[in-house]
């Protein structure tokens, strides 16, 4: 197969379109003959090397999380998939696999969710990471509910464009953040309180919107964009910090200043493990309307390299997708 492969960590340039070996898919695994893969903020992370502690880098190494495709072939015990189903995944890479920057990658058969009729393979390819990593943020792991205040900071990214939906789905009053460009996409999609940090004071606009605290506060940006933070939540509400690798502060200091406070404190990062029936819930939110997906932006996979450096660069409205393959 061909793939866009690196062969050190470094900028955008060490991307090369190169050919390499077709894995094969073992006990439990789906090989995934891929159409579109996803861009994620992790991944030009990943390709800098900030991800070292987590998994080693085995070169030559594929970058991407995010594949949106058909089965290609199962492995030994996998009766749910068969080959020519379309299906989207987070795919191996978060457990050390190999990523979906490629013409096919492996995913175990928990992670692999089926496209729903009325969604192509770019708008499934959007979803896994974003939508996956919003959705635990708020629910599984910040238990938001229907009447509380809730406030995304980052609201106009792919990850925040689906939080501030998902928190208006679940019942929540939902205020967001965003630069000047972005304020009338977060009135499109229905934030009843957007924040623009160029010409407004986050704190005196909460304090106004929310007197009595914020039930809920999650940060997608980083601390550095939102120090006080923690002075935004009531005590007894939850306060969740998505991880960036790059601007997290000091976590331990934080949770215990949140302890202190008697705010929930959550870090959370994706868990793709079993993530398949969540996926699939998802997509059947967008494909009824009740959710929109985030304005996508297409590369051809071999200008992955382009699409780094814009994202990289922050500030991006939606989300982008690799063109990999025609399959329709």
């Amino acid at each position: 197969m061909h793939a866009m492969i690196i062969e050190q960590t470094g900028g955008p340039d060490v991307f090369r379109w190169a050919e390499i070996a077709t894995p094969v898919p073992g006990p439990g695994e789906v090989l995934v003959r891929i159409a579109y893969a996803g861009v994620n903020p992790a991944d030009w992370k990943n390709r800098e090397g900030h991800l070292a502690q987590y998994r080693p880098y085995v070169f030559p190494y594929i970058i991407g999380f995010d594949a949106a495709g058909v089965v290609e072939s199962v492995g030994e015990d996998v009766t749910a998939f068969q080959p020519g189903d379309r299906v989207f995944t987070p795919t191996n890479h978060g457990q050390g696999g190999q990523g979906s920057y490629a013409e096919f990658a492996l995913a175990n058969v928990e992670r692999v969710a089926r496209i729903p009729q009325g969604m192509d393979y770019a708008q499934a390819a959007a979803l896994p990471v974003a939508s996956l990593t919003a959705w635990q943020g708020l629910f599984d792991r910040g238990g938001l509910a229907k009447g509380q205040k809730a406030l995304i900071h980052g609201g106009s990214g792919g990850l925040g464009s689906f939080a501030v939906q998902f928190a208006r789905w679940a019942g929540a009053e939902v205020a967001a953040t965003c630069s000047t460009r972005n304020v009338g996409y977060l009135q499109e999609l229905g934030v009843g309180r957007v924040i623009d940090y160029r010409q407004e004071d986050i704190r005196q606009a909460i304090s106004a919107w929310a007197p009595e605290g914020l039930d809920y506060l999650m940060d997608a940006v980083g601390v550095s964009t939102l120090p006080y933070g923690l002075d935004l939540v009531r005590p007894g509400g939850t306060f969740v910090s998505i991880p960036t690798l790059v601007d997290d502060g000091d976590i331990p200091a934080a949770a215990a200043a949140g302890a202190e406070k008697g705010v929930t404190r959550v870090f959370s990062t994706m868990n793709d493990v079993n993530c398949a029936a969540t996926l699939e819930k998802i997509a059947g939110l967008i494909v009824s309307g009740d959710v929109v997906l985030p304005p996508l932006t297409e590369f051809a996979v071999q200008d992955v390299g382009e699409a780094h450096r814009i994202l990289q660069q922050g500030h991006n409205r939606g989300k982008m997708v690799l063109k990999v393959a025609d399959l329709d």
